[in-house]
């Protein structure tokens, strides 16, 4: 129950019962803060035993000790055993985890490490920024290629074939299944800077022979299915029909 004090809040008494409660501290390790692993595949459970060998003060309890876990690395990866020296594997990568182990190898077993496999250097990712990137960068190459032709007949033929590629490009893109063409035409020009001019009369709906075909409408498709459907069921009708 609060006191009757006035003087007495509920702020000091809160304060109170936080002073008489003991204090709970977390001592948290987190995995950042920890040796990285060598080989990852087995995860740290093995690391730190293997790194925890020698702690074993017996010649003969660390050695069944590490041979022990061996037998947990083949357990935790044992597509290994599709190899032929699969057993020289294990202990090669159990002397790389644990450093130097005062173990003795068994018989028939290489175990020798040799030098560490050379990691390559990662590529950096192309700092390209596009601003049509649902054309893809190939499409921005054609276009560049395009714009570099003199004659002018063969422009106007790159230009319909990169401009069908768009819309293909387009229609993965935006899979709504309708595309209007006049976009295609204003992107082009504001990609080849005004060079690459597409003729209103070309229309890019019908492929050619070597070209790909493009993403058939879904509504096509179900208006097939649909009458498929009732064609099945019809039929079904008449088998019932014959029966009675």
């Amino acid at each position: 129950m609060l006191s009757n004090n006035p003087s007495l809040t509920l702020s000091k008494i809160t304060a109170q019962r936080d002073e008489n409660q003991p204090t709970m501290e977390w001592d948290l390790e987190y995995n950042t803060a920890k040796d990285p692993l060598l080989i990852s595949e087995y995860g740290r459970i093995v690391q730190e035993l293997l790194r925890r060998a020698d702690e074993v003060e017996d010649d003969a309890q660390r050695e069944l000790y590490v041979k022990r876990v061996v037998k947990l690395m083949l357990q935790m990866q044992p597509q290994v055993k599709e190899q032929e020296d699969y057993l020289n594997r294990l202990w090669k990568h159990a002397f790389r985890i644990g450093g130097e182990l005062n173990v003795p190898v068994p018989e028939g077993i290489d175990a020798s490490v040799g030098e560490e496999p050379v990691q390559a250097p990662k590529l950096p990712y192309p700092p390209v920024k596009m601003k049509w990137r649902h054309y893809g960068r190939n499409v921005q190459r054609l276009v560049a290629e395009a714009m570099a032709i003199e004659d002018e007949a063969k422009r106007d033929a790159a230009t319909k074939i990169i401009a069908y590629y768009m819309k293909v490009a387009y229609t993965t893109w935006n899979r709504s299944g309708f595309v209007n063409e006049e976009i295609i035409r204003q992107d082009l020009f504001e990609m080849s800077e005004g060079k690459l001019v597409l003729s209103p009369t070309v229309q890019l709906g019908k492929p050619r022979d070597n070209q790909p075909a493009q993403h058939q409408d879904r509504r096509s498709k179900k208006r097939r299915n649909r009458g498929g459907n009732n064609n099945y069921k019809k039929s079904r009708n008449r088998n019932n029909r014959r029966r009675r």
